[in-house]
């Protein structure tokens, strides 16, 4: 597995390098969002960036805006100060699946990449069988859980992996009051670090991709998916 490691401290590059690399992981360094957005249009693509959100040139929540346009659905996770709570909000709102305040130990480090990995391994469409395909189907939608596809009104919905995770735990679940933790432990079944303001900010991007109005809050306990 690659990570790619964009912060201007060199200090953290390289303490992070060392950690990184001891666990196995391939690293490549990028000392602001710039160089590693110009890595991506070389074709230099990794499993996972860690960004930091204050860098010169271009910062991580710009990188991140902009890798989001391009369709990559590639894991981000940003490393912030614990005093950016608006930050931590807006990075999640555009498509960041975890963020990890400073300071913070390598180990809980290791635990969040190897947590997000593994929620973002996906079968090869070319390894499936075609009779074996396991289809969820609701209304105009229709979600295929072997090639992790979602598809409204016969058109494909590009998501991440948490967002697949959010909608299958709708669809198998319409018409029922859902609570946060409930989505939350869907969403991220391997991981405890996460508070349920998380999931807020998913269903508002899972909105933007589909039908708004399926998804309905519930105030004082959740949300409800209409079928």
């Amino acid at each position: 597995m690659t990570i790619a490691l964009v912060d201007d401290e060199k200090n953290v590059r390289l303490g992070l390098r060392t950690a990184l690399s001891k666990e196995g992981y391939t690293i490549q360094e990028y000392s602001n969002g710039q160089e590693a957005f110009d890595s991506i249009k070389n074709g230099i693509i990794p499993d996972i960036y860690i960004l930091d959100i204050m860098m010169p040139v271009m910062d991580g929540i710009t990188l991140l805006r902009k890798i989001r346009e391009m369709g990559l659905n590639v894991p981000v996770m940003f490393l912030t100060s614990r005093d950016e709570e608006f930050d931590k909000v807006l990075g999640l709102e555009l498509g960041a699946d975890d963020y990890l305040c400073k300071p913070f130990s390598i180990k809980e480090l290791v635990a969040r990449i190897r947590v997000i990995l593994r929620r973002c391994v996906v079968k090869d469409k070319t390894d499936l069988n075609q009779d074996n395909l396991e289809f969820i189907t609701c209304g105009n939608i229709r979600l295929n859980e072997s090639t992790f596809t979602v598809f409204e009104n016969n058109q494909q919905v590009s998501l991440t992996v948490t967002e697949f995770r959010i909608l299958k735990t709708f669809l198998t679940n319409a018409n029922q009051v859902l609570t946060r933790e409930q989505l939350l432990e869907a969403a991220y079944p391997e991981d405890t670090y996460l508070n349920d303001r998380a999931i807020d900010c998913h269903i508002k991007r899972l909105r933007k991709k589909i039908a708004s109005d399926n998804i309905e809050t519930v105030y004082g306990l959740g949300y409800k998916f209409i079928s």
